[in-house]
């Protein structure tokens, strides 16, 4: 660090002198007291979301009787059909088991 020259003081030479920044720091504020009456919110709150889903579902294109059916009986036919594709596969691999494991 270099000196300053006779009769100076502060800083070194050639190096500006450095100013803490003043920072304004924002007053305390007083803590509230906490919220007793929460529950009439909430009551509320729920209250209007039900009001929004059934407008919601009153939007809904409902399919007619005849589609609603039609699509059942392919679910359930498809479901009976892999039930049986993986009944197969299991009996199989049980079957192959027991013959290899077989003492």
């Amino acid at each position: 660090m270099a000196r300053a020259p006779d009769g100076l003081t502060g800083q070194a030479v050639g190096k500006p002198e450095r100013i803490a920044p003043v920072v304004e720091r924002p007053a305390v504020k007083p803590l509230r007291a906490p919220q007793i009456r929460r529950m009439p919110r909430v009551v509320g709150t729920t209250v209007q979301f039900l009001k929004d889903v059934r407008a919601e579902l009153n939007r809904v294109a409902w399919p007619d009787r005849r589609t609603v059916i039609a699509s059942s009986l392919v679910v359930v036919f498809v479901l009976v059909v892999t039930a049986l594709y993986l009944t197969a596969w299991d009996y199989l691999w049980a079957k192959l088991f027991e013959v290899i494991l077989k003492p």
